[in-house]
């Protein structure tokens, strides 16, 4: 009889490839942490160097997803039961998941069984871009096309909404954690230095100008910090900003390339339509120093960065679970689009 006096808990998840947030309805904010699992315990002697010892626990940690999809769900379970925990309710919640617009039904199934064995009673998945679209404030009632662009660590999802319904989809799985692993490949290469993480995500800015005259002939020196893979011990050594350049230029024009097709397949109303309301980006690759106005150079679109884009698709997720959480079974009634 209890349980008929109890509403259900209801709780929004972004479980992202670099970072997994947890939003409960009734308690706010639950998590916001890497999607990484120890494999051994992270104690430390407290006079060792962070950095160092940040490197040495990184040799053994596990990362549950790839290009924004589960790989490994017995970790992605580990990673998600102890925030579940955190919610201390009587009844398992109901919860409303994310996925990546390009992603199969199985990769989507491997998600809901995650959060489900995590302690999740019933779960249903949206797509990424769209909670992105209601987190960066899209009118989703427009009758006019609006493009947003998510560009996270393992994905960079494009979608065209008209009247909340997504009209087009374009996704590549290359994104954010590719323009680091660049970076590090490069500088490992040419000297043999594996650079801290903050090192390369501080790196990753030089992606600003990369498409200006004479930007390669730029060899201004940058100091960079992490372990010599001969020796073992913490080093420094200096990059040139045309070593980044290089590095990132690859993988940035794979995803320019997809936004690029993506905009030449759509119609010419929506088109027209875009000129107006241009283009909306979201995730951590938006703030990338650069980023917005490469992609307005070589789609010809007006492009915006959305306001906090890092936790567009959370705050999405939040919305449209407090806006559904009072029907019965919603989570029934979700299908995802064709």
């Amino acid at each position: 009889m209890l349980g008929k006096f109890i509403n259900r808990p209801s709780v929004a998840v972004d479980l992202g490839t670099a970072n997994t947030r947890l939003y409960s309805c009734e308690k706010g904010m639950i998590a916001e942490e890497p999607s990484v699992v120890q494999m051994i315990s992270g104690n430390h002697e407290p006079d060792s160097p962070d950095k160092l010892i940040d490197y040495l626990n990184s040799r053994f940690i596990s990362f549950p997803l790839r290009g924004g999809v589960i790989t490994e769900a017995d970790k992605a379970v580990t990673l998600l039961k102890p925030m579940f925990k955190r919610i201390k309710t009587l009844r398992a919640p109901v919860s409303l998941a994310c996925a990546p617009t390009d992603s199969t039904e199985k990769e989507r199934r491997l998600l809901s069984e995650a959060i489900s064995n995590a302690g999740a009673s019933h779960v249903a998945i949206i797509p990424e871009p769209w909670a992105a679209a209601i987190g960066a404030g899209i009118d989703m009632d427009s009758p006019n096309a609006q493009l947003l662009i998510d560009i996270g660590d393992g994905v960079t999802d494009m979608v065209v909404i008209r009247r909340g319904v997504l009209v087009f989809t374009s996704a590549i799985r290359t994104a954010c954690g590719d323009l680091h692993k660049a970076v590090r490949s490069a500088i490992i290469s040419r000297h043999r230095l594996s650079p801290y993480h903050s090192d390369i995500e501080r790196l990753t800015y030089e992606i600003d100008g990369i498409l200006e005259p004479g930007a390669l002939f730029d060899d201004r020196p940058v100091k960079v910090e992490g372990i010599d893979i001969i020796k073992r011990r913490e080093a420094v050594v200096e990059v040139t900003r045309r070593e980044i350049i290089k590095a990132l230029e690859p993988v940035i024009y794979r995803m320019l390339r997809m936004i690029q097709t993506g905009v030449q397949r759509l119609s010419e109303k929506t088109l027209s339509e875009l000129q107006d309301t241009g283009i909306i980006l979201t995730g951590g690759g938006s703030c990338i120093k650069g980023m917005d106005k490469l992609i307005e150079m070589k789609t010809g679109l007006m492009t915006r960065i959305a306001d906090d884009p890092t936790h567009a698709v959370i705050n999405g997720a939040r919305q449209t679970l407090e806006y559904w959480k009072e029907k019965k079974s919603w989570w029934k009634e979700i299908t995802w689009p064709l």
